[in-house]
């Protein structure tokens, strides 16, 4: 069942899948509402509640009390003229926080309040690729919208119930493009929400929304910009309506390279979106009661289930699926507040989430990057780390974020990228069994390889020469705004163990594309081996632990040495990672290095018990401890509370995190946003539901997804 949570008061991103849009609500008296190319909540108020005959309006806090427009008082001379008409606003009360509920799904979520239930359902898992699907298959699969359940019980009163959905930004009301058809309200043409009219709902729009709602009948205020839905409940009835709520963005919505939003081949305005979803609203809120049953039986804890929820739901709200001028699909994640786009070290980690639910967007982005993130610099080939910022491409071969002539956050992380676009390869082809795609590009492995042994000076197989791009910086890994320990990438343990990583599953690779060994293949064997031989060299037997970084006396400690034991699994080499296997001295290195650094003081924050990934910094990344903590608990047999226990992350999604909704970045002692907010990286706590679907798990639980 759903996860019903102890804190109530923080934003959930309800992601429209594809469409860079979504519903956000949950900050008690504070702005709630669609949002449509961002993932920031809007500054305007959801009105949703209820009054029962004379009785009080009740309303679920979803508004933050400022208003969008001056109304009647904008358009008289009369300075001493009321801003509002508030004749029913005086009597109106928000329900207070100990008297709601707030339960979270894989699917969605759900507020109960009084005789009230609001749910929100935005997420039904799988998405076909559209290039295999007709066109009504790919109507219902990407199609922007989302549903919103009501449920007012009038059970127990002997008066009438008034219901109310509403929102403020709106402009018109559905009935008068669709001749009754619908009963909604629109802004525009970008968004919406409808309903099938029936007996005792009507359509309301004024100044105040919840005034015209509540307090009698009055004709429509088409110059408003707050409506909504009414719905009357007979005394001793029981109601439960359905809303679609979708959005719609037309025209080029890109620069650099043109493109549209993919759904506007499928549908021709919002009424068409809103109709398409209310029609086929028995379907979709099936599947989202299977995948709610699926993470239900997962056997996972109520903390780990409430985290993949809401890493879930921010991960969707950062997708954009676009329609090429060519006619092809381009599949994008935003980078969550920061905006950038398919930024290659978050895409890496999302790998696994896509790979269950979306393996096509794993090739479309590995293509995409090929094609127009590839550059080379004096050592080879390279990858940026993103493809544009705010739907604004950049040139080929160029990011918005990397710069030269510097040393820390900003500068290049061309071996990192180059890493990270080999092992997502990888992942995809193993996981999506699609090896055709990886022989046509046996070139680029090739070059990829060649690039990474060249970064390798002096033939210990670990990277110490920065590329030419630097200008006389240094470059840098993903974890940018750490310090040295892990933000530094030259002679660096959290990246050599990942370029091990990479040239294990390159070699496997290679050995089932090339049907046996090659001169590739014998390559990256001595470059794993060269790795290996490195790191077991540099333990230090006596304090147990191999330093963060192989230079300037360098002493930190590191979580994140242990994640590129992650890979192999996944990538047909599973025999690495085992204590007989190749590289089992090794495997067995990283494991005592885990156990001497997770402790407090170290690894562990000694005030709130969380993980560091880093001995020598507070900003510790969520995303990235719940990947190592797969790899600790499922891949080295760490089994105690050090690792398993998640209620302080999932505790601090829900406070530290309140205004932001899934932020990575925060301080280990206290939980406090520090940065990657409204994130989508987190989905890296799906590895907790075990192996990705395409690699073989059950039928049983193939089908439940599905």
């Amino acid at each position: 069942m759903a996860v019903r949570v102890p804190e109530i008061d923080y934003y959930s991103l309800h992601g429209i899948w594809g469409a860079y849009a979504s519903l956000v609500l949950g900050r008690i008296g504070k702005g709630a509402g669609v949002v449509v190319g961002d993932v920031r909540p809007p500054d305007r108020g959801l009105f949703i509640g209820y009054r029962i005959g004379n009785g009080e309006p009740r309303l679920l806090p979803f508004a933050s009390g400022k208003d969008i427009a001056a109304g009647a008082s904008a358009y008289h001379a009369d300075e001493d003229m009321p801003a509002r008409e508030e004749s029913g606003l005086r009597y109106l009360s928000y329900f207070k926080p100990e008297e709601m509920e707030r339960r979270v799904s894989f699917s969605g979520e759900e507020w109960r309040a009084g005789a009230l239930s609001f749910r929100v359902i935005s997420f039904f898992g799988e998405i076909p690729d559209p290039q295999s699907m007709t066109p009504a298959s790919a109507r219902s699969a990407l199609r922007p919208a989302i549903f919103l359940q009501l449920t007012f019980d009038n059970m127990a009163n002997e008066n009438q119930m008034i219901g109310l959905f509403g929102m403020q930004g709106i402009r018109r009301p559905l009935s008068d493009i669709t001749n009754g058809g619908l009963l909604g309200m629109a802004c525009n043409n970008c968004l919406g929400f409808a309903i099938r009219p029936d007996i005792g709902i009507d359509e309301v729009m004024d100044w105040s929304v919840v005034d015209a709602a509540f307090n009698g009948s009055r004709p429509l205020r088409r110059l408003a910009q707050e409506g909504g839905l009414r719905f009357r409940i007979a005394p001793g009835q029981k109601a439960q309506y359905v809303i679609a709520l979708g959005v719609f963005r037309e025209g080029i919505v890109t620069t650099g390279r043109p493109a549209h939003a993919y759904y506007t081949c499928l549908f021709k305005d919002i009424e068409d979106v809103l109709e398409n979803a209310l029609d086929e609203q028995v379907e979709s809120l099936f599947r989202a009661e299977r995948l709610d049953s699926f993470l239900d039986n997962s056997g996972l804890s109520e903390d780990r289930r409430f985290i993949i929820a809401q890493a879930a739901h921010s991960y969707v709200a950062n997708t954009e699926l676009l329609l090429s001028q060519s006619g092809e699909p381009v599949f994008l994640v935003n980078e969550g507040e920061y905006q950038m786009m398919n930024t290659l070290d978050l895409t890496i980690d999302q790998a696994f989430w896509e790979a269950r639910f979306s393996p096509w967007t794993l090739r479309n982005e590995l293509e995409s990057f090929g094609e127009y993130s590839s550059y080379r610099d004096s050592l080879g080939i390279a990858f940026a780390h993103d493809q544009g910022v705010d739907d604004c491409f950049t040139p080929s071969g160029c990011s918005v974020y990397e710069m030269p002539g510097l040393t820390d956050c900003f500068s290049y992380m061309s071996y990192e990228e180059t890493l990270n676009w080999l092992l997502t390869a990888c992942l995809y082809v193993n996981l999506s069994g699609d090896w055709n795609w990886a022989k046509e590009r046996r070139k680029l492995f090739s070059a990829c390889l060649q690039s990474v042994r060249a970064r390798d000076g002096n033939n210990d197989g670990v990277m110490d020469r920065d590329s030419d791009r630097c200008e006389g910086g240094a470059e840098i890994t993903t974890y940018d705004s750490l310090d040295p320990s892990l933000g530094q990438a030259r002679n660096n343990l959290y990246l050599a163990v990942k370029s091990w990583s990479a040239f294990v599953c390159l070699g496997a690779l290679f050995r089932r594309i090339d049907r046996g060994e090659s001169l590739d293949a014998q390559e990256t064997d001595r470059a794993a081996a060269l790795v290996a031989a490195t790191l077991t060299q540099k333990m230090q037997g006596r304090k147990g632990y191999i330093p963060a970084i192989f230079e300037s006396d360098n002493q930190s400690s590191i979580i994140p040495a242990i994640e590129g034991l992650v890979y192999p699994v996944f990538c047909g080499a599973s025999e690495a990672i085992t204590p007989d296997g190749p590289y089992g001295k090794l495997v067995q290195v990283l494991r005592e290095h885990l156990d001497t650094v997770l402790v407090p003081g170290r690894c562990i924050d000694a005030e709130s018990g969380a993980w560091k990934i880093s001995s020598t910094s507070r900003n510790t990344w969520l995303s990235k401890i719940f990947l190592n903590q797969y790899v600790a608990e499922h891949l080295l047999g760490f089994k105690d509370e050090r690792v398993t226990d998640d209620h302080i992350y999932a505790y601090w999604l829900r406070t530290g995190s309140a205004d932001f909704s899934a932020t990575d970045q925060v301080d280990s002692s206290s939980g406090k946003a520090l940065g990657s907010r409204f994130y989508p990286r987190l989905v890296t706590s799906i590895l907790w539901l075990g192996t990705p679907l395409s690699s073989g798990s059950s039928r049983e639980s193939e089908a439940a997804m599905r």
